[in-house]
């Protein structure tokens, strides 16, 4: 850079103004640079593009007044599940944000160019632009990531909760309001795992639990399916009931379990889709013969109405879990006081085989595949305390949960939904069942056995006593009786010691 020729006394003091000019004009552009990218347009308003800049900023604060305003009276949950309901509109804000984006970043680019001083010197042109291009790189992923976001938002709602209409007189019905559930009292939700490895001929449920859930204080109920419980009572109107005409499954043609004599309830699911592949016109159009009859039947076994279900493989059930970190368990002993295996299977002679390894008693933290096998083991003792450890595993999922962690790994979480992931649960119904779900954490969780613990023989099943279990689980407790008299005495509190897995009932997780 060259100054101009100045002689004389004078000359030391122009050069040293114009050094003093320069380095304050750069430091108005970088600081200029700076306002444009944290409020858009605010630091082209001091340029000769005042207008735009101004224009620029309106938009912008109006926008952010707007959306704070919609966020306060909602509430930061609700606005966003709102948007989440509505995929044709998280279109249109990705498309918005894209645009807003590159707008932003020409404000910013400009903001530079008009801001940066006339005869600035080569080296401080050069940090001018680096770090104008920096901001705009803040700027445009930013934006770039919340477009991103936004559609695969739009993609996992399509793809797990599908066109999945509201009803009237079917689901879960949410009320308008304050209170989405003061229209129903209890929500039923059939949570299913299904076994459908690269070793499994069509799909097994290999677990299946029915939520109760009081939707006014949240209190749930979890009711165990067991897997191998036989002559289950199939619906009124079962396509199946032309097979089985007593309307218990297997019943009297016992074939459904390719051969093995027994039609389990883990068979309905695969047993109603062979049949409707043999009988294309048994159900009707576009409706999933296994979750139908495995919805029907749960609802004569237990005398409650299913409102929604969810069905996850159980390769997803890991990875959600995994997501989340992991899940902190009192892994217990079997049912017989031994270690529970990881894997492992009874030969016909009794001979166990194919052990991965065992399961160390205590309180721990389990990562997915370790939570899946503690769910699903059963080599070293059978089915009823299995169900004891799977409703232990979803009680620490409900609990443990936490929504804004998963939010750092929200692509990941949106790939495990939509491959390993079907609800029938419908997208405008999501604040409400998030609602539901935060009155859940805060309450008691109970377990519903069906076991022979307390006369439930999977092998000769009695319905009608299923059903009285079912009815006291999840009736209200009683309150407890006020205490009578006139002491006023503190009853004294008694220290106890953490519950070990050889001395905590194997009901309670």
């Amino acid at each position: 850079m060259t100054y101009p020729t100045v002689r004389g006394p004078g000359a030391t003091q122009t050069r040293e103004t114009l050094r003093r000019e320069l380095k304050s004009g750069f430091r108005r552009a970088l600081g200029l640079t700076v306002l444009g990218t944290v409020v858009p347009g605010a630091g082209l308003t001091q340029t000769r593009s005042r207008k735009v800049g101004w224009a620029l900023l309106v938009v912008a604060l109006a926008s952010t007044a707007l959306l704070a305003y919609y966020v306060l009276t909602t509430g930061v949950t609700n606005a966003a599940l709102s948007l989440v309901a509505r995929p044709n509109l998280l279109m249109v804000m990705a498309g918005l944000f894209v645009l807003g984006g590159v707008l932003w970043c020409g404000s910013i680019i400009l903001t530079a160019i008009q801001s940066r001083p006339t005869r600035l010197d080569r080296t401080r042109t050069r940090i001018l632009a680096a770090f104008t291009t920096l901001m705009v790189f803040l700027v445009a992923g930013s934006s770039f990531k919340v477009a991103e976001y936004a559609t695969i938002t739009q993609s996992t709602v399509a793809q797990v909760f599908g066109n999945t209409p509201v009803k009237p007189g079917q689901g879960a019905q949410v009320a308008e309001g304050e209170d989405p559930w003061a229209k129903q009292a209890r929500v039923n939700i059939l949570l299913i795992g299904s076994d459908a490895g690269a070793d499994r001929v069509g799909i097994r449920t290999d677990s299946m639990i029915l939520a109760s859930i009081d939707t006014k204080t949240g209190r749930t109920a979890l009711i165990s399916m067991p897997r191998n419980l036989l002559n289950a009572p199939l619906a009124p109107k079962s396509p199946l009931r032309s097979i089985y005409p007593s309307g218990s499954f297997g019943d009297p043609d016992s074939t459904c379990d390719q051969g093995a004599g027994q039609c389990m309830l883990t068979n309905l699911y695969v047993d109603a889709e062979n049949y409707a592949k043999n009988h294309p016109h048994a159900y009707p159009a576009g409706e999933s013969p296994g979750r139908t009859e495995i919805r029907g039947t749960v609802q004569e076994v237990t005398g409650l109405k299913v409102d929604q279900m969810v069905v996850i493989d159980l390769k997803g059930f890991s990875q959600l879990i995994d997501a989340m970190g992991g899940l902190d368990i009192n892994v217990k002993l079997s049912g017989y006081g031994t270690k529970l295996t990881i894997g492992g299977e009874h030969a016909p002679d009794g001979r166990l085989f194919g052990v991965k390894g065992y399961f160390e008693p205590g309180f721990q933290h389990l990562d997915g595949w370790h939570s899946l096998w503690y769910a699903r083991t059963r080599a070293a003792d059978d089915d009823t305390h299995r169900q004891m450890r799977q409703r232990c595993v979803v009680q620490a999922i409900v609990k443990q949960v936490n929504p804004a962690a998963m939010v750092g790994k929200y692509p990941e979480i949106a790939k495990i939904l939509k491959d390993n992931i079907y609800t029938d649960i419908p997208a405008a119904n999501l604040p409400a069942f998030v609602d539901l779900v935060e009155r859940v954490q805060k309450a008691k969780i109970n377990s519903v056995a069906l076991t022979s613990s307390v006369g439930v023989f999977s092998s000769n099943p009695d319905y009608d006593l299923v059903r009285r279990l079912v009815e006291k689980g999840i009736a209200a407790p009683k309150p407890k009786p006020s205490s009578s008299g006139s002491s006023t005495s503190t009853p004294t509190k008694t220290k106890t010691s953490t519950p070990s897995p050889t001395t905590t009932p194997y009901e309670q997780c």
